[in-house]
């Protein structure tokens, strides 16, 4: 990884720096600002979750010198017990404020909030197996450094020690670069949507006391 970048934990004062790097990598790694009306929505769906239920699982890629956010990794140990904790604690205020400031309709912000009022249920038969799911988001300048890799060393070092077997993360089938990346590290494909894949991953988790 390049000297100029580091790994950090995260911060709550991190929160804004980081929902604007999801939104800024969230058109197939491309900038969404211009799909989205409410710039916070992508992050609400896609990172904020992460960072109020299982913060310590969050990795901060920092520029040296200013210390801002030029990327991060998110995960969660249990994939069923989260979305649990999503639907007790982080869907129900968002459904009640995009009710009562419903996006344009036919928007891509109406159909972020169709999945806040959906919420998330994950099923396959490689859950068991791979119970972990995560999400790294980078900016354009810390692609191609390193920088992927060493956050998800980190985060996989992380969910071993907690004792998980197995990760997976869903990436969008016209990702090829992504696609690529992750098959470097490990995972294989285990389920196709129709416009992404899930990519899993086998972990080898340490010893965990009862």
């Amino acid at each position: 990884m390049r000297p100029d970048l580091y790994i950090d934990d995260y911060r709550p004062a991190d929160r804004a720096a980081l929902y604007d790097v999801c939104l800024r990598t969230g058109n197939v790694g491309a900038d969404a600002g211009p799909d989205h009306e409410d710039r916070d929505l992508l992050g609400h769906v896609y990172l904020g979750p992460y960072l109020e239920l299982e913060p310590e699982l969050t990795l901060v890629l920092r520029a040296a010198g200013s210390g801002g956010p030029v990327g991060y990794a998110v995960a969660t140990a249990d994939t069923a017990t989260f979305e649990a904790a999503c639907e007790e604690r982080w869907w129900p205020p968002l459904r009640a404020h995009y009710r009562a400031r419903p996006p344009r309709p036919g928007s891509a912000d109406a159909r972020l909030v169709r999945m806040i009022e959906d919420g998330v249920r994950t099923e396959g038969p490689w859950l068991a197996e791979h119970p972990a799911h995560l999400h790294v988001d980078l900016l354009e300048p810390a692609r191609g450094v390193g920088a992927g890799r060493a956050l998800l060393t980190r985060l996989f070092a992380a969910l071993e020690d907690r004792g998980v077997p197995g990760v997976h993360l869903e990436v969008a089938s016209a990702n090829d670069g992504a696609v690529a990346f992750y098959r470097r590290l490990g995972f294989t494909v285990v389920a196709e949507r129709p416009d992404s894949l899930v990519m899993a991953r086998r972990l080898a988790p340490a010893a965990v006391a009862s």
